[in-house]
């Protein structure tokens, strides 16, 4: 097989493609992965018309949609230079937006933006682009190939500490990260991939559709929004399309968790996930009781629980860094005590090491930061003069774990540990115990160190907890010291206001912001009577978007359930199980 993306474009079975859906029920578009070339060619030609030149730089706010696919491709052809952003969402203050773009825009002098349909409401100093003309094509076209060391795209860091920092893909780390995915996972012509991860996000773009283009896999991409608004329908989907692979982060097993526990069994008797072989787990911490709850509730449905594949990397390295292979992923002890899942054997390409915070090297199962050298990690930040390399040339990731028999185990992030006499914790094993509490919100937790305590901010999904707030208070301390053994003080249990938990684009708190706010006395608690105002603005927001959602749904869901009544009835019939008319 060639050896760069669009060459394997054109090397494709000619029966594979990529397929855009608006929702869980209505495709939008098909795209043969062999007649790509044409479009993406006047793609290129239509930016080329515009005045973008090779090297050139375009903010490129990334929604799922075919023509910002086919720009996004159409750029790299040319060799302008996207910086991959996050849209344009209606959640978003539109101040906040025009700020984020503007401090990208100042910070690497880009003047430019792709005009994408969420940012026709908004007022811009940036120069417009359009988007180029649906159906266009040039017959015949063959794609230039871009030398290994040019850059193809700039994706941004989460953000978690900090402003985002652009990480520039050349092309020859692009294509080495895409080999080792592809190599790895033995993704090819017989697969078939749902994602409905944003493509803004390193996990969704190269993760998600990226490897599936290079593999000649069949893709299916949905927007975000579509699996927030009916994560059931995600799973009829991947029953439906007999998808073979998916990639998700852990917030999805979370969520489609609540729904399934408001299932019964007999509402799932439909669903057939024994084609799934591969299910890519990662970019945030993997809650492993939700995961073994949601492998053992679908596994009458065909999951297999060694489908399930956590994985490790970062945007940095393109995406991979490591992934658990079909042995499937196992559960140990920490040095901390509490569960760890394994993220697999780190890929032959990286050398990895550990270092305690002394500077030395770890032993097995010691605690420390990952380092990582070799592979397709990148020579710096874009336009920083900040080093991303130790002078030996070990990148220190931020990520602390250890090492067991060879396969890597994450803990949490540097920045994200609590050290109470000496111990070590990390906040996510505070977090998934307090979300095990039915009236905690998921996703809606953080536990900080400030002053010398530690502090739980929380959501709560009803008024009522708040008008017995000590019990609740108490109900949470007793949560934390059951699952970590650390005592929390119940008046350092504090019920906010909805909408104070900071979060970054691929959306990991931003827990240094989140310090500081509460230092400073900015996080506001709530009473039973605000939250009630939030949840009517929150059900407010979702009323805006859900009808039509759910009309899709619903239609898509009829039609689906009628076609399958005719088929059984047809087959009913020619078998003579209903009798015939007399005659």
């Amino acid at each position: 097989m060639p050896e760069t993306l669009f060459a394997r474009l054109l090397a494709a079975d000619p029966q594979r493609g990529l397929s855009l859906f608006e929702d869980f029920g209505h495709r939008s578009s098909f795209l043969a992965y062999r007649q790509m070339p044409e479009r993406i060619a006047a793609s290129a030609e239509h930016f080329r018309a515009q005045g973008i030149q090779p090297g050139d730089r375009i903010l490129f706010p990334f929604e799922t949609s075919e023509a910002v696919v086919l720009s996004f491709l159409g750029l790299l052809a040319l060799g302008a230079v996207p910086f991959s952003v996050k849209p344009y969402i209606l959640s978003t203050p539109k101040g906040a937006y025009r700020d984020f773009l503007s401090r990208l825009s100042e910070r690497h002098g880009v003047r430019r933006i792709l005009d994408v349909p969420s940012l026709r409401a908004l007022e811009l100093s940036l120069e417009r682009v359009p988007l180029p003309p649906a159906g266009a094509r040039v017959e015949g076209a063959r794609l230039r190939e871009p030398g290994e060391d040019t850059l193809a795209f700039v994706q941004f860091s989460s953000g978690s500490t900090a402003f985002p920092k652009g990480v520039p893909i050349t092309w020859g780390n692009l294509h080495a990260n895409l080999r080792m995915i592809v190599e790895q996972g033995r993704l090819g012509a017989r697969d078939r991939c749902v994602s409905w991860l944003p493509l803004y996000h390193d996990m969704g773009l190269v993760g998600g559709m990226l490897s599936c283009l290079y593999g000649g896999c069949d893709t299916l991409l949905t927007p975000p929004m579509s699996f927030l608004m009916d994560p059931a329908g995600w799973l009829e989907f991947l029953s439906e399309h007999r998808a073979t692979l998916a990639v998700i982060p852990n917030f999805a097993i979370d969520y489609t968790l609540k729904i399934l526990n408001g299932l019964e069994a007999e509402d799932l008797q439909g669903l057939n996930l024994s084609a799934l072989r591969t299910v890519y787990l990662g970019s945030e911490p993997i809650n492993i009781a939700n995961l073994e709850d949601f492998t053992s509730r679908l596994a009458p449905q065909g999951l297999r629980r060694e489908a399930i594949k956590p994985c490790y990397g970062m945007a940095e390295v393109v995406l991979m860094v490591s992934c658990v292979g079909d042995e499937g992923w196992r559960v140990v002890t920490a040095p901390s005590g509490q569960p760890a899942i394994s993220v697999g054997r780190p890929l032959s390409e990286f050398e990895v090491r550990l270092r305690t915070e002394e500077g030395r090297v770890c032993g097995e199962r010691e605690l420390g930061q990952i380092e990582l050298r070799r592979g397709s990690l990148a020579q710096a930040y874009y336009a920083d003069e900040r080093p991303l390399r130790g002078e030996d040339g070990f990148y220190p990731t931020g990520d602390l774990g250890f090492v067991e028999g060879g396969e890597l185990f994450i803990t949490g992030r540097l920045n994200d540990r609590i050290k109470i006499n000496g111990q070590s914790y990390f906040s996510s094993d505070f977090e998934q115990a307090i979300e095990r509490l039915p009236f905690i919100r998921s996703g809606r937790t953080a536990v900080i160190q400030a002053q010398g305590r530690v502090v739980v901010l929380a959501e709560v999904s009803r008024p009522e907890v708040l008008e017995h707030r000590p019990e609740s208070q108490k109900q949470v301390s007793a949560a934390i010291l059951e699952a970590v053994g650390v005592t929390v003080a119940h008046e350092d249990v504090l019920f906010i206001r909805y909408g104070q938990l900071l979060k970054t684009s691929s959306g990991k708190l931003q827990r240094r912001a989140l310090t500081e706010a509460f230092e400073q006395g900015r996080i506001r608690v709530a009473t039973a009577q605000q939250l009630r105002a939030d949840l009517l603005k929150l059900r407010a927001q979702r009323l805006f978007l859900g009808p039509v959602f759910e009309v899709r749904q619903r239609g898509g869901r009829l039609l689906r359930s009628g076609a399958q009544w005719l088929r059984q009835g047809k087959a009913r019939l020619v078998a003579g199980v209903w009798p015939r008319p007399r005659s």
